[in-house]
């Protein structure tokens, strides 16, 4: 009785982590008819969403015997990449509904529940159902417009195109320049390698001398089917909030002090805000932001020569990276085959 109670307990155990269901046999067509030998053990057991955690394992045996992954909202998620970030933010409130940790009414400021369009992107205009205010947001998902219970005219998605992402570590590193030079290299090779980052897109990665401020700078712009930076610096923001942002320099790891971490999104329009609705922290955000803008081609002209002879000089560095680990892992491959 003990050993069938500790089995019970196994099983609500196990199916209150990983949720699992078939394709019914029949959603399949004469073409791709049901596989018999297809068990749920083989596909879901072991199976995981890398780039998301906020979904649940499917068997599909139509032709084939796979793992098919669905988010909390029954839409199929593609795991190969990252899930855009208003999918991504839908599908976490989603959980925290699950799971009693956020209740209606929220910060909307902070965080909401996003309305998303068929690509997982944000749609120009968000409203909350409680408060029955909406307002317009930029590509990343950040209010440009004043909450209104009117109807706002939001009639198109304004596009991020520059991101600054800011930390600092918890404990002082030794500012010798080969060393800001090994973070910036690890740095460079975890977005391109964990964050599916294309290497023209890392604009700069600077590291303070005396502040010990670390900088990642992304940008969208001059680069052919760019990935979404709105939605790595979400990913980015994420493992650095929760302790996931593992780097080591030198055989030592080094950590994220959490109340560092600012993003920074930069568009070519200036917010549409009343500045007497605002907190004054956000409103000198702001101001700051509209001051960047007027005085951006200014700084551009200045700084274009620079920034255009550091960027190829860094996107070499990350492409010679890249090309020596995959000699490396060739080396190791052919290693294992001689062993064997």
């Amino acid at each position: 009785m003990k050993m069938k109670t500790l089995c019970m307990i196994s099983v609500l155990i196990f199916e209150s982590t990983v949720a699992v269901s078939a394709v019914p046999d029949d959603e399949c067509n004469d073409e791709f008819p049901a596989r018999e030998n297809c068990e749920f053990d083989e596909v879901c057991e072991d199976a995981f969403c890398v780039h998301n955690e906020y979904v649940t394992c499917h068997m599909n045996r139509c032709g084939t015997c796979e793992a098919v992954f669905r988010g909390y909202d029954n839409l199929t998620v593609n795991c190969n990449q990252l899930t855009p970030k208003c999918r991504l933010m839908h599908l976490e409130m989603l959980n925290k509904r699950r799971t009693g940790t956020i209740l209606p009414g929220g910060r909307l400021d902070i965080e909401y529940d996003p309305e998303c369009d068929g690509y997982g992107m944000f749609k120009p205009k968000q409203c909350d159902d409680d408060s029955n205010l909406c307002w317009c947001v930029d590509s990343a998902g950040v209010r440009v417009t004043d909450k209104t219970g009117d109807d706002p005219k939001c009639d198109r998605l304004v596009r991020v195109h520059l991101i600054d992402i800011l930390f600092t570590f918890k404990v002082d590193f030794t500012t010798l320049a080969r060393t800001r030079e090994a973070i910036r290299r690890k740095l460079a090779f975890k977005l391109v390698k964990e964050y599916t980052l294309k290497a023209t897109q890392i604009l700069e990665i600077n590291i303070q001398e005396l502040s010990q401020v670390v900088s990642i700078r992304l940008t969208e712009n001059g680069t052919k089917d760019p990935v979404d930076v709105a939605t790595v610096a979400y990913y980015i923001e994420r493992d650095l909030k929760n302790s996931k942002f593992g780097l080591e320099v030198d055989g030592r790891s080094l950590e994220v002090e959490r109340d560092s971490i600012k993003v920074l999104f930069f568009d070519n329009e200036p917010p549409r805000m009343n500045m007497k609705t605002i907190s004054p922290g956000f409103a000198a955000i702001i101001i700051v932001i509209a001051l960047a803008i007027l005085t951006g081609i200014a700084v551009f002209v200045v700084v274009r020569r620079r920034a255009e002879q550091e960027k190829k000089r860094f996107q070499f560095e990350v492409i010679e990276g890249q090309g020596l680990d995959d000699y490396h892992l060739a080396q190791r491959d052919t290693m294992a085959y001689f062993v064997m």
